[in-house]
């Protein structure tokens, strides 16, 4: 194989276009029933159906599509699940001493809190360069989703 950017393809031999059955562990078998290789890991692989698919494809390199890096949604996950805790002493410190801890509130408060400019939140959000969750306005029940999948 070439680099980690390439994926093992098998291409129709009519119509050069990918297979229609392509999956990539056809690809593997196939690639492994060329090679003769029947030892150990390889030997796990659909050999059969290799040799079977070889008859009207051919196996080739093909470059992987570039993808994002990583997507603004699960970056705004990321970054929700490390300040969470830093909003947590935030919002405590902000209780009166008769008040309860309810997620609910807490939830609420960080969504105002967030989308507030000069507030402790936005600020600490900002200066952590947190910009996917600042400009992100995300809903209440997004932040206790949030929430509640750090508990899990």
């Amino acid at each position: 194989m070439k680099d980690n950017l390439s994926k093992l393809t098998l291409i129709n031999k009519k119509s050069n276009k990918v297979a229609s059955r392509h999956h990539w562990w056809l690809a593997l078998g196939a690639y492994a029933h060329l090679k003769g290789d029947t030892q150990g890991i390889a030997g796990l692989l659909p050999h059969q159906k290799g040799k079977k698919i070889l008859a009207n494809n051919y196996l080739a390199l093909k470059d992987k599509r570039p993808g994002v890096v990583q997507p603004n949604r699960a970056l705004a996950r990321q970054q929700a699940k490390l300040i969470l805790p830093s909003l947590e002493l935030i919002y405590r410190s902000t209780l009166k001493h008769h008040q309860k801890f309810l997620k609910k509130q807490f939830c609420i408060w960080v969504k105002s809190e967030i989308n507030t400019p000069f507030s402790n939140a936005h600020k600490l959000a900002t200066e952590l360069g947190f910009d996917c969750i600042v400009e992100g306005n995300h809903s209440v029940r997004w932040w206790m989703d949030q929430l509640k999948k750090m508990q899990s």
